[in-house]
């Protein structure tokens, strides 16, 4: 999917469309860079478990160590990429999400200093409220099928999020789950501890393809509108 090209804006000004235009890009950008970096991972491992059974009982060990480490190396580097996907993913869907509810209902276009905060990570209870919006509030126009799709899609990411939410109530020292209003003020790139598996696992590509779908939806909105 690429993005519109919003050659008849309408109602949609230049910054917004710059805003959703950059966040879609490096959204995109990440989530391929991601994918290279789990294979290259998982390679790593793989070729480090070969390395272990030809080095069992030799002195040297030199190749299974060089892979391991470089395994070691990839899987943070991984790491480091998944959180920035996740830092503008998330971004995205909120902006994507902002833009097209007050283009639903007609309100006044994004100021600067409100689209610039949109563009950062939103903490999850932000984020949870942005996925609170039902699919036939954001997209009226579209026809049944599509709408329940949407609906669908919204669903399970926020049933994503909150496991989130799950995960970070339980990283309290004191083994005593933290109130959700303390989680809800988090950011999850904040509060992923290095030494377990990032919270993101298993709900970025979620979060990739929904946020990846918003501009569409906006654009097909606004043909919907000049259309009349």
């Amino acid at each position: 999917m690429t993005f519109p090209q919003f050659t008849v804006r309408g109602p949609i000004t230049q910054l917004e469309v710059e805003a959703l235009r950059s966040l879609y890009t490096a959204s995109l950008h990440l989530r391929q860079e991601y994918d290279a970096a789990v294979n290259r991972t998982l390679t790593h491992y793989r070729l480090g478990d070969i390395a272990e059974d030809n080095a069992r009982g030799k002195a040297f060990t030199h190749h299974h160590d060089v892979l391991r480490q470089m395994a070691s190396a990839a899987d943070r580097y991984e790491r480091d990429v998944g959180m920035l996907a996740w830092r503008h993913a998330s971004a995205a869907v909120r902006l994507g999400t902002r833009v097209l509810e007050r283009l639903v209902h007609v309100q006044a276009p994004l100021g600067v200093d409100e689209v610039a905060a949109l563009c950062d990570e939103p903490t999850l209870g932000e984020l949870r409220t942005t996925l609170s919006t039902p699919a036939d509030t954001l997209v009226p126009h579209r026809d049944q099928l599509i709408r329940e799709h949407q609906e669908k899609s919204r669903r399970q990411l926020l049933q994503a999020v909150e496991g989130v939410f799950s995960d970070a109530a339980q990283l309290d020292d004191r083994h005593k789950p933290l109130p959700d209003d303390v989680v809800a003020g988090f950011r999850l790139t904040q509060v992923s501890p290095p030494d377990m598996d990032p919270l993101y696992e298993g709900r970025l590509e979620q979060l990739l393809s929904y946020a990846e779908g918003l501009p569409h939806e906006i654009s097909v909105h606004l043909e919907h509108t000049m259309g009349r």
